[in-house]
């Protein structure tokens, strides 16, 4: 089987010839790799290590390239190379496409929220807020690229912001944790104007050939929800059955669904939906053997192995033993992609990521 193959395979809950491999790196981890491998070609470094999906991404307009500068925060493999980019304004805030703001935290790894375009916004005011214009065909080219690249060869993902981490971005997390309570027309309004936006982007990802969509954004903490599963299904369940409707319409495409943290009370909800794949199913957070017991004939599990303990403070054999045994125990009628549960952190040990992704692809199934 090649990489394409073997996942299509695995989704469709068959048994592939090993389990396929996925993963997210930080540019410091990646540059250990890309000096423990010798090179700097992604596409090297990803054969290397046997991952299976390849990530394309959407770019910003012509219009603001010409002003931003690359942010901070790069995912390497992701676009092959391509930035994701801010503009930095004279106060040192770095600015999206969508006006949100952000700076570096203390350390440099993630961000602090500086501005959040519809926080002081009535319900007018969201309804005049002009998003990204999504049918820029220049916001596609490297789509199109990447595509042609690796269609034959790859199973092709491009991510996308889920309505509520859209939402609660451009109005600020505590403002809207209080509107999902005080203010649902103004919830309902700009859930809506997100899921116009996001339709129009899937739409025109779908004519150039996405095996998947990746829609992502967390709804969960380490031991429970952000909101409750009651609100949830009010007000974004209904709007996520619409947008995968829509696009299938258009082309049978898979959907990932990516949230971190203990989710399982709408796992049932989600495979629903109609989601093929739920990610990162962290083992601090969810039972992944009950997991994969419960739900495991229905949907395609993505991720299980440890970032929080495992990864970062376990040796070399602990590692190889979780990879075996979460091969064992949640592969055997295919329905596993094996990957880090969040993003590869700089405390991980390189030894410990190259013992993950080598004892997977010696695995027998």
């Amino acid at each position: 089987m090649n990489s394409k193959e073997r996942v299509i395979t695995a989704i469709n809950l068959k048994r592939p010839d090993r389990v396929p491999l996925d993963g997210y790196f930080r540019q410091d981890v990646w540059a250990r790799l890309e000096e423990h491998l010798g090179t700097k070609d992604a596409e090297k470094i990803m054969e290397a290590l046997g991952l299976d999906i390849r990530y394309t991404m959407l770019e910003p307009s012509s219009a603001f390239t010409e002003r931003a500068i690359p942010s901070p925060w790069q995912i390497p493999e992701i676009g092959m190379g391509r930035k994701n980019l801010v503009i930095k304004r004279d106060n040192g805030w770095l600015e999206d496409e969508y006006g949100i703001c952000r700076i570096p935290n203390s350390n440099g790894l993630y961000w602090v929220y500086t501005y959040h375009p519809l926080a002081e916004a009535g319900l007018e005011g969201i309804k005049k807020y002009r998003f990204p214009h999504p049918n820029l065909e220049e916001r596609y080219r490297g789509v199109r690229s990447d595509v042609s690249r690796w269609d034959n060869k790859y199973f092709v993902a491009v991510e996308l912001w889920n309505i509520f981490k859209t939402s609660w971005e451009l109005r600020g997390f505590d403002r809207y944790m209080m509107d999902l309570t005080q203010e649902p027309k103004l919830v309902e309004t700009l859930a809506d104007r997100v899921l116009e936006h996001r339709l129009e982007q899937s739409k025109q990802l779908v004519k150039l050939g996405v095996d998947m969509m990746v829609i992502m954004g967390d709804i969960a903490a380490q031991e429970t929800m952000m909101i409750s599963p009651r609100m949830w299904r009010k007000y974004f369940k209904p709007r996520l059955r619409i947008w995968l409707e829509e696009v299938r319409r258009q082309k049978d495409i898979y959907f990932m669904f990516h949230s971190d943290g203990n989710m399982e009370a709408v796992f049932s909800d989600l495979i629903e939906i109609g989601f093929d794949i739920i990610n990162p199913i962290q083992p601090e957070c969810m039972d992944v053997v009950k997991i994969k017991n419960l739900f495991g004939n229905q949907v395609c599990l993505h991720g299980t192995i440890s970032c929080q303990k495992t990864l970062p403070f376990g040796t070399p054999e602990e590692v190889a033993a979780e990879v075996k045994q979460r091969i064992a125990s949640c592969s055997q009628n295919g329905g596993l992609i094996l990957s880090p549960s969040n993003t590869i952190q700089p405390d991980v040990p390189l030894e410990n990521i190259l013992t993950l992704y080598e004892t997977a692809k010696n695995t027998t199934l």
